[in-house]
């Protein structure tokens, strides 16, 4: 028979970290953790609107504990595995979740003192446009978008909650009715394959109505990134000559006059591009407007130490180890292929443009067979069977998979792949976030350094 395992969370309300002393103050929170069941180092995470997250580490007996402090109900995300239910928390609330493992997966139950409003937030039929929607004509678009909007309402309605809840949700549920509104045009053109479509007067209408520069909304993940969304497009749309960041600098420069939005606005973008492609994306006039715009001692906290951890990785330093193996379980690491150029692509076989390079590589590895260079697949497959199998398919190169534990990824900052890597005969980096193989760029590179 299979152990269950039940993770208990006791939750009182949150944002700021106190003391683990609990009194009688209706605004201090607790959180106590309870693991029921084999402790396999399992933590939770607790997520806010404005991306500031708390861990919730479980010590060897299975338990962890936080106090902490609102004055006023807050929406928070809690994740702890797959799972992600939201929690809407009062002062003084008193709510009880737990997750309980079974064969069909893990089960959700809340309870407690304030949890009626996190019940109807996990367990009722909410919905918003798909993705797959956007294939749909304009119009029938927009109604459907208006449709899901109204019954979302009328559900809410039915669950007869209060006044100020009620309040405080049509405000989320309008901005998670019409999350897919911004991406409309683009995913549109997709699917239908129709590179002619222009989005009507209609469409910037309804979306231009949603655009409430009000700050009070930033409480809501979902306000937050339609706004974000929305303006990149209708930026966009308003500065075509200028490029995406430009474009957005720019009108929040002209239209946001609310500086808690231009910060959100701002630092999103900045910071997510960097986050993504390294600090070289930006140029002086971006820092300038990041400096202008962002104020937030935690902001800027954040961003200084994303700028640290790129340092590390910046051409010349030094490259992070690697700890691999090949089909045959032998070890390898980075000091093994010192003493030629490396390649290196991070890969999964479930990754559809990794498999497209593939052939690109190959090319690759014939055009400088027998030069100072080596090819190094690394793939990061949680299934190694899978990669097993394809290897033994007749994928030419060095193939290896990450050890259990390996932290290559995260020091290089990988947040998706492929991702390719350049390193020198010495093992330091020539370039952390290299051009792919089906780039000419990357051969232009090579035969520099091999000629």
């Amino acid at each position: 028979m299979r152990c269950t395992k039940r993770i208990i969370f006791f939750i009182l309300s949150s944002v700021i970290l106190l003391p683990l002393l609990f009194s009688c103050n209706s605004n201090k929170a607790r959180i106590s953790v309870t693991l029921i069941g084999e402790n396999d180092g399992s933590f939770a995470m607790i997520s806010f609107a404005d991306e500031k997250e708390i861990v919730l580490p479980i010590d060897s007996l299975g338990k962890g504990e936080l106090t902490l402090n609102i004055t006023e109900p807050i929406y928070v995300t809690l994740y702890y595995q797959y799972k992600s239910p939201i929690l809407f928390l009062t002062p003084g609330a008193d709510i009880s979740i737990v997750f309980e493992e079974a064969e069909s997966g893990l089960n959700t139950e809340i309870t407690g003192i304030g949890s009626e409003e996190s019940r109807y937030l996990n367990f009722t039929n909410l919905f918003a446009a798909r993705i797959n929607d956007t294939e749909l004509g304009e119009g029938e678009f927009l109604s459907l978008s208006d449709s899901l909007h109204n019954a979302n309402l009328q559900e809410l309605q039915k669950a007869g909650l209060s006044k100020k809840f009620n309040d405080l949700e049509r405000e989320r549920l309008k901005y998670f009715s019409y999350s897919t509104l911004p991406s409309y045009p683009y995913f549109h053109r997709r699917l239908t394959m129709d590179t002619s479509y222009n989005a009507s007067s209609s469409y910037w209408d309804k979306l231009k109505g949603l655009m409430v520069m009000d700050a009070s909304l930033l409480q809501y993940k979902e306000y937050r990134t339609f706004i974000a969304e929305a303006v990149e497009r209708v930026s966009r749309k308003q500065y075509p000559e200028l490029r995406t960041l430009d474009a957005l600098i720019k009108y929040v420069e002209s239209e946001v006059t609310d500086p808690l939005i231009a910060e959100m606005l701002v630092n999103r973008k900045i910071f997510r591009l960097i986050e993504n492609y390294g600090p070289e994306v930006i140029n002086d006039s971006h820092l300038d407007a990041f400096n202008r715009f962002v104020k937030s001692p935690d902001l800027v906290g954040k961003y200084n130490t994303l700028i640290e951890k790129w340092g590390k990785i910046a051409a010349g330093n030094i490259s992070p180890d690697f700890s691999c193996i090949d089909i045959d379980g032998n070890k390898f690491s980075l000091s093994d292929f010192r003493g030629k150029y490396l390649y290196i692509d991070v890969w999964a076989t479930w990754c559809g443009p990794c498999r497209v390079e593939i052939p690109h590589l190959q090319e690759l590895e014939e055009k400088y067979h027998g030069k100072d260079i080596t090819f190094v697949s690394i793939s990061c497959d949680s299934d190694p069977v899978a990669w097993k199998s394809m290897v033994s398919a007749g994928m030419t190169g060095v193939q290896l998979h990450f050890d259990e534990g390996d932290t290559f990824m995260e020091n290089y900052m990988i947040s998706g792949i492929p991702h390719f890597i350049l390193l020198d005969k010495e093992g330091k980096i020539i370039s952390s976030n290299m051009s792919r193989p089906s780039d000419p760029a990357t051969a232009v590179k090579l035969d520099q350094l091999l000629n």
